[in-house]
């Protein structure tokens, strides 16, 4: 159980990366001038940053508890699902979907087990 621990740590992580970049890139595209692309991607990106880092990074010192952190994981790689489908990269919203999930439930049989 160690190893897909630390294996389900680094695609987690991954998924994080995916989600706050995907999320603002579906800023960029949403402006309409040169200057509305940077200001959405740039708000976008440091907004789910921060949400991110003050719920959900494992030093917070405002976390989530679980259940709660699960059903925030999941609601945060929503978003990343949507800016996916936003951007027409359906075959990536999937994928990302699947991802996201596998993570999150091996988190849950992970902390219930424990």
């Amino acid at each position: 159980m160690q190893t897909l621990r630390y294996i389900n740590y680094l695609l987690a992580f991954g998924l994080e990366l995916v989600l706050i970049f995907s999320v603002a890139f579906w800023g960029y595209s949403s402006g309409k001038t040169t200057l509305t692309k940077w200001a959405f991607a740039i708000i976008l990106f440091v907004a789910v940053a921060a949400l991110w880092g003050i719920y959900a990074a494992p030093k917070s010192s405002m976390r989530i508890r679980f259940p709660w952190l699960n059903l925030f994981k999941i609601a945060m790689f929503s978003l990343g699902t949507l800016a996916f489908i936003g951007l027409e990269k359906t075959r990536f919203a999937v994928i990302y979907s699947i991802l996201s999930i596998i993570s999150v439930a091996i988190s849950y049989f992970d902390e219930t087990s424990s």
